[in-house]
């Protein structure tokens, strides 16, 4: 592409062939004009256990695509500890694809390069409506007040599973409700020499994940009402302590 003026989807937040009908690149089909491209370009995030995997997922659906456009989509799937840096570089260098995945927690910084093709009501209406997506899942895809920078792809709804037997083995009659109660029923199941929680621990990005959802809950946000980054407001550093604490004080993430 001439430049690059990307339709993102964000992985946790559209089908390609929604993205290409309001892309800006791709190689069009004469005269220099970008609105009838006969090739698009696409950044997948790999989501399945392999890149292989991916592929093979991928690749009958934009098969499908051609067939139905005329557009043929030369695609990639491109590993998620690479894909942040091949998209800044992307921006600096004005050389990237039409289309991609980017998590939804990187809208709002990647929407401020100007990189990311706006998804104003013009654009919505080509592929069938803001309506259509969930308002929770519009909220992550840029900076609030603006035009979003991305549309949902997928989401996905974190449930706690549990083993029954170890459960009543513990002594344990149902699920925790609660952060104390979880705490609580893990120490029990510690005592009869099982593990409770796993998690990442030495993963960055994974950990940043959780103190989100416990700073949530804190009534905490991670910028000021102006923009500005606030990491260390009280309710942000209790979230972190009581991540931490989970693995350090209660050992129940072992």
């Amino acid at each position: 592409m001439r430049s690059i003026r990307a339709a993102a989807v964000g992985a946790v937040t559209m089908s390609l062939a929604l993205a290409a009908s309001a892309c800006g690149g791709g190689s069009s089909t004469g005269g220099g004009s970008n609105d009838s491209p006969k090739t698009l370009t696409y950044w997948a995030s790999n989501q399945g256990t392999s890149i292989e995997v991916d592929k093979k997922v991928l690749q009958p659906e934009l098969d499908k695509f051609e067939k139905q456009t005329g557009i043929k989509v030369k695609f990639e799937v491109v590993p998620w500890s690479d894909l942040l840096n091949r998209i800044l570089t992307a921006t600096t260098s004005g050389q990237g694809p039409d289309v991609l995945n980017i998590g939804n927690t990187w809208s709002a910084s990647l929407q401020a390069t100007g990189a990311l093709l706006p998804w104003d009501a013009k654009n919505f209406e080509k592929i069938g409506g803001k309506d259509r997506f969930v308002d929770s899942a519009l909220g992550s895809t840029g900076v609030q007040g603006q035009d979003p920078a991305a549309v949902p792809l997928y989401s996905m709804a974190y449930a706690l599973y549990y083993n029954k037997k170890i459960f009543a083995d513990a002594g344990i009659s149902k699920p925790p409700a609660t952060w104390a109660e979880l705490v609580a029923d893990g120490k029990k199941i510690q005592a009869k020499g099982k593990n409770v929680l796993g998690a990442e621990g030495a993963n960055v990005s994974e950990n940043i994940h959780h103190v989100f959802v416990f700073a949530k809950q804190h009534g905490a946000d991670f910028f000021t009402a102006d923009g500005k980054p606030d990491f260390a407001n009280d309710g942000t550093v209790a979230a972190v302590k009581q991540y931490v604490d989970l693995m350090a004080k209660d050992k129940v993430i072992p």
